[in-house]
Order: structure tokens, then C-alpha cells, then sequence
């Protein structure tokens, strides 16, 4: 065990228990030093990123800290209502009651980030952990080496550390003692599937409770219907954010075979209009972010026939932009998220067989749908579980706080975002409170058959 990570935690568990975080003066203050923080280090956080995945400026801003100022905005919109107690209703049996409800900051969260989006996948889970008055540990991924250092150094000279601090290090060497000796309030974990299942594990040990972002093989479907040149678009945009290394990008697509090769001749057009014919002379295409990763991502270059793309450079860690044909349903590329700038395309002529592709790797995170038949997008929207997406559109739904960001079964659980993030930060504390000038005489011994009747009537009634 880190002793400086033991007494970090201490600190903030002692911290939390004065209530200095509880107050909305506190928390209000707290969320506009991290916006400030943030916005006058812009330069700094864009040069590590840049270091980190080739990030280029605009993309920085579209995908990590726009959205981030974003959320911090919504949280200081809407935080004071939602800290209010809030009447609820009260059954007739309780009468005469009230009930209310409290909202309490859980305690201490330990929040561990991914390196893919080292600041939006961080920084709107602590937006919403501050906005619900918790202390905070914060442990960023040790693979964004530049941003996890920019994001310690920001942190740690500004924020004491017994309210919000960043560990940081190899997460097998630093996350096992901290899990397994000490019970969190509640871990946000966003990675892999099978970093997931371990934290989970550890967690369980202290009853910590969990938050799971994952991934998974995210479909995008394109039906005979579909706005063909406006789905290209939207497909290569989101499918090339990041270099392909996002948990929601399209994973492959499942085209009508009416428009398949229609489809792909406007992909590769796109594809050639925004980042040029040579995709590596640009500076807007994002790298892989290490060697192992590349090397991963490259294998699945045999996987099938090469329509567009395949090059690739190790030493500058850059793979282009490729679309892949002829894929076999089992192949390794369809077992595993690819996380790369690879676009697998199939065919379909019924709808079913898409529902049969995508229960071959269930519960994707997202689903994109391009058509313009409301009853096409009705049909996958209820036969497909996932945890959110779009119709005609791709990776957008992360931008809209009324709706949680989360996966569901092996994509994750728990979804946060707007209220949903203060909502997994809080406990939620329900009271009843009776009056004194009635006390139903039926509720106490000796028990009677009169006394159940009138149960029978107050308890469990048909109103019809």
C-alpha cells in the first residue's frame, strides 16, 4: 500500500465528514475553479493531448473540453433545485404524513479515467461529483502519460488534497491496494470490458459500489431509405474522432445491399474530402495511442479484403483510414472492439440478419441507425438493448445532458451526464414524518378480525 495514497484517503474521508463539502456556496465555488482552471490552461492541456494521440486543436475543443465546460455549466444550472428536499406523495395507509425526500453527497468517489478521452472522460464524472458535494480521488490512466501528468500538476497545486486529488501510476500497481483495503462511496470506472470485470471484483470486497463505462461493438446500420451522402458523412466523422479510438464510434456497418457499394464509394469520398488522399500528411487525424495498441489494431488488417486504406506507419504509431470487405462473421476483427480507424461492412437484405449480427457480441453501448422510415427506426430501437444512440447520426448522443450517458449488460451499468451524474454521486434519503393528532387505534395489538378489515380497506384496496 502507497502510504501517500492511504493518507490522501483518510484525509478525504475525515474532510467529508466536517460537511465542508455540503454546503451550495462550497460546491458553487469548487465548479467555477475548475472551469477557470481549465480555460487558462487550455494551451498546456492541448499540448499534452496533442503528445498523447496527435489530438488536433479543434478536436480538443469539440471532444473534450467544450463538452466539459458544457457539463460544468449544466451542474451549476441545475444544482440548487436538485439539492432541495422534495415532497413525495404518501399512500393512504400513512395518513396523516408527509414524506420528503433529501439528496446527501455519498462521501468519498474514487473516479479512474480512460486514456482515449483523458479529459471528457474524467472531467464530466467529477463535474457531477463536486456538483453533489463529495471528496474526490481521481486516478487518470497511465497510457495519456502527457495528459495524465498536465491533469496531477492542474489538480494538485490547486485543489487541497484532502477535497480533490489525483493519484497516478501504473493502475495494477496503484488500484488493487487502494481497492482492497478501503471502502469508496462509489468508483466510476470508464475502460475496458476486462479491466471492468476486475475492478468490480475488487470492489466488491468493501461493498464499494460501481459505475461502469465500457464499450462493445457498436452496429451502424444503413437501410435502403437512408440519406446516403449525409450518412457518409456522419459515419466517417464519427468513426475517425480520435482515430477510431472512442468507446461509441461505429464499430461496422450493416448496409442494404441495395446501397452497399453506393455507400461505400461516398464513405471513401468523405474520407478523401476531410482528410485528403494521403491521411497521414494531415494534421487532423489522431494517432494510436502505444505500440501494443497499433500492433492490435493492425493484425486486423488480414481480416478481410482491403477496399480503401490499409497503410500504416509503427513509428509514427498511424494506420489510415480503411474500409474492410469480405469479413467472415467470426473473424477475430467481429470478437473484439476495434478501437482503430477500421470499418468493417456487411450486407443485409432482412432485417433479421442484422438483429443476428449484433447478438453475436449482445448489449453494444451504442447503435446507429441511418433511415428515413420511422418504422425501421422503431423496429432496432426495440429489438436491439444498448445504452444509447442515434437515428441518422453518430456519436452525438454523448452531447445531450437530459439523457444518461451509460452501456448496459456487458457494455456497462449506471449512466451519468446532467442530473443523472449528480443522481449517482447522491443518496437519496427518504423521511416520513406522522402528525400527533390521529393514531389509527387498528395498527396496535391484541389483533382482531375488525382491525384487518379495516387494513383490507386502507392497505392493498381496489379502487375499481
Amino acid at each position: 500500500m502507497n502510504t501517500a495514497h492511504a493518507t490522501v484517503y483518510q484525509q478525504q474521508v475525515a474532510y467529508f465528514k466536517t460537511g465542508a463539502t455540503r454546503s451550495y456556496a462550497f460546491r458553487k465555488t469548487q465548479l467555477k475553479k475548475l472551469e477557470a482552471l481549465l480555460r487558462a490552461n487550455e494551451a498546456l492541456l492541448h499540448e499534452a493531448l496533442y503528445k498523447d494521440l496527435h489530438k488536433h486543436e479543434q478536436e480538443v475543443y469539440m471532444t473534450e473540453l467544450g463538452p466539459v465546460y458544457e457539463e460544468i455549466k449544466v451542474q451549476l444550472k441545475g444544482m440548487r433545485h436538485w439539492m432541495q428536499p422534495k415532497t413525495v406523495g404518501s399512500p393512504f395507509f400513512l395518513f396523516p404524513s408527509s414524506t420528503k425526500l433529501y439528496a446527501e453527497p455519498v462521501g468519498t468517489v474514487l473516479i479512474i479515467g480512460p486514456w482515449n478521452y483523458p479529459l471528457l472522460l474524467t472531467l464530466r464524472g467529477i463535474a457531477g461529483a463536486i456538483a453533489a458535494g463529495n471528496t474526490i480521488i481521481l486516478k487518470p490512466s497511465e497510457f495519456s502519460t502527457h495528459s495524465a501528468a498536465a491533469l496531477a500538476t492542474l489538480i494538485n497545486e490547486n485543489f487541497e488534497p484532502q477535497y480533490f486529488h489525483v493519484i497516478t501510476g501504473e493502475g495494477h500497481e496503484v488500484l488493487p491496494p487502494l481497492l482492497e483495503a478501503f471502502h469508496f462511496d462509489h468508483i466510476m470506472f470508464t475502460g475496458s470490458t476486462a479491466t471492468g470485470k476486475k475492478i468490480m471484483e475488487m470492489a466488491a470486497k468493501n461493498l464499494s459500489p460501481v459505475t461502469l463505462e465500457l464499450g462493445g461493438k457498436s452496429p451502424c446500420i444503413v437501410a435502403a431509405d437512408a440519406h446516403l451522402k449525409t450518412a457518409a458523412k456522419r459515419i466517417v466523422w464519427g468513426k475517425l474522432l480520435n482515430c477510431g479510438q472512442s468507446c461509441v464510434a461505429p464499430d461496422y456497418i450493416m448496409a442494404h445491399a441495395s446501397i452497399k457499394d453506393k455507400l461505400v464509394e461516398l464513405l471513401i469520398e468523405e474520407i478523401e474530402r476531410a482528410y485528403g488522399k494521403d491521411a497521414q500528411q494531415t494534421n487532423m487525424l489522431s494517432r494510436i495511442i502505444n505500440k501494443k495498441r497499433f500492433d492490435t489494431i493492425a493484425s486486423y488488417l488480414n481480416q478481410g479484403t482491403i477496399r480503401y486504406g490499409g497503410q500504416t506507419d509503427a513509428g509514427s504509431l498511424y494506420i489510415a483510414p480503411t474500409i474492410l470487405e469480405n469479413v467472415a462473421a467470426d473473424a477475430r476483427i467481429m470478437q473484439e472492439e476495434i478501437f482503430g480507424p477500421i470499418l468493417p461492412v456487411f450486407t443485409y437484405t432482412k432485417e433479421e440478419e442484422v438483429i443476428a449480427m449484433i447478438e453475436k457480441n449482445p448489449y453494444p453501448l451504442a447503435l446507429y441507425v441511418f433511415t428515413t422510415s420511422n418504422t425501421t427506426s422503431n423496429y432496432f430501437v426495440d429489438k436491439v438493448r444498448f445504452g444509447a444512440g442515434c437515428i441518422n447520426e453518430t456519436i452525438y448522443q454523448l452531447g445531450n445532458a437530459e439523457i444518461p450517458f451509460g452501456g448496459v449488460g456487458y457494455s456497462g451499468h449506471g449512466g451519468y451526464l446532467g442530473k443523472y451524474s449528480f443522481d449517482i454521486f447522491s443518496h437519496y434519503k427518504g423521511v416520513v414524518k406522522k402528525a400527533n393528532w390521529f393514531e389509527p387505534w387498528f395498527r396496535h395489538g391484541p389483533y382482531t378480525a375488525s382491525k384487518l378489515k379495516l387494513w383490507r380497506i386502507s392497505l392493498g384496496r381496489k379502487w375499481f
